[in-house]
């Protein structure tokens, strides 16, 4: 991991977000870039008579917002706490959304904070978070306002039908820390009995060289409920998902619980992109 892609509207949860970044580069060496995103606004009625072009003075305003969000990265980048590690930080104008502008960024992982959507913003724009973990191409890790000191559990819902993504998982040096509780969600549509999946998830500790582990099977009524539930329950630090990647089409029929846990989850999320 060399690059860590940092989001950041100053917020003292995207803040959070900075540090622990800062926790996760320290060991690996990796380098931080900080990112301010200013949106081009949208064209506005003016008095037809008023001095001046519409235009430039959107414009004019326009260039004051991004020189001033770059005063202030300037400003929270001399703190001593992130002379740590190397830090840059660049302010992106785009006329795009901008969790698509953060997910097409160049980066081995993207850690940013989100407080979730629910009702109907989740039914129209959704969150930023949403839309990175569906585009990005790399790991990503939503803090949420729970964001814990250290991982102490790690939760890792499964179908035992990609393993492969639980390895990448434990690449992650605090994820490796941390005791893992492994998940599966009964939502009536199981294909294999309780007792093969016991077997499976023995096999999956074999594989993972894992000394101790969890494992549950719990109904639900869907695989997302049954994630936040548990997690919940058992007082996860951590869910790990892997997403789908899917996009148009295929995205509006099938969805991605990923999505829909980081919605609506007050734990952290980590998401990598199924191979």
């Amino acid at each position: 991991m060399k690059t860590i892609l940092v989001p950041t509207d100053f917020s003292p949860l995207s803040l959070k977000a900075l540090d622990r970044a800062v926790d996760l580069a320290i060991p690996v060496q990796a380098s931080i870039l900080l990112l301010g995103v200013v949106k081009y606004p949208e064209p506005i009625l003016m008095d037809a008579h008023a001095e001046g072009s519409w235009d430039q003075d959107m414009d004019d305003a326009f260039e004051e917002r991004v020189e001033s969000i770059e005063n202030r990265l300037r400003c929270l980048l001399d703190q001593p706490k992130y002379h740590q590690v190397p830090i840059s930080a660049i302010v992106n104008r785009q006329m795009s959304t901008i969790g698509e502008t953060i997910a097409s960024s160049k980066a081995d992982l993207i850690v940013m904070a989100s407080e979730g959507a629910t009702g109907w913003k989740e039914k129209t724009t959704g969150s930023n978070a949403e839309r990175v973990v569906r585009y990005a191409k790399c790991p990503v890790l939503i803090i949420k306002n729970a964001e814990p000191i250290a991982y102490q559990k790690v939760l890792f819902p499964t179908d035992f039908t990609n393993t492969k993504a639980l390895h990448a998982f434990f690449a992650f040096a605090d994820v490796r820390k941390a005791h893992p509780h492994f998940l599966t969600v009964n939502t009536g549509y199981l294909d294999r009995s309780f007792d093969d999946l016991e077997e499976d998830m023995t096999e999956l500790a074999v594989d993972l060289k894992l000394e101790s582990y969890s494992y549950a099977i719990i109904d639900a009524v869907s695989e997302e409920a049954g994630i936040i539930r548990y997690a919940e329950e058992i007082n996860a630090d951590l869910i790990a998902l892997y997403t789908h990647g899917r996009t148009g089409l295929s995205h509006w029929f099938h969805g991605s619980i990923a999505e829909k846990v980081v919605n609506h989850s007050e734990v952290p999320v980590l998401t990598l992109v199924q191979q």
